[in-house]
């Protein structure tokens, strides 16, 4: 990605239900799935995946930043730090 690119990134919340969870999704000006932070309410996990060979580091913090506002609580009221530590 270039960084050019960067300022064109947006973001979607999606649920999962064959994963059991939700996800915040970093979409690039192409509309490609660039990267996503997952929220798995059975097993109370948070897992970052990158579809790209590289991502900038602001574009990953970027998504933390979103995905700590958007996934929390895990659906049963736990705190999402609960998982982080």
């Amino acid at each position: 990605m270039r960084m050019s690119e960067f300022k064109l990134l947006r973001f979607q919340t999606a649920s999962d239900i064959q994963r059991d969870g939700l996800g915040v999704e970093m979409i690039d000006a192409h509309d490609h799935v660039v990267a996503e932070v997952f929220r798995c309410d059975r097993e109370k996990t948070v897992q970052l995946s990158l579809f790209v060979e590289s991502l900038p580091f602001n574009a990953v913090a970027l998504l933390m930043d979103e995905a700590r506002i958007k996934l929390d609580p895990f659906e049963d009221g736990t705190p999402l730090a609960d998982a982080l530590d």
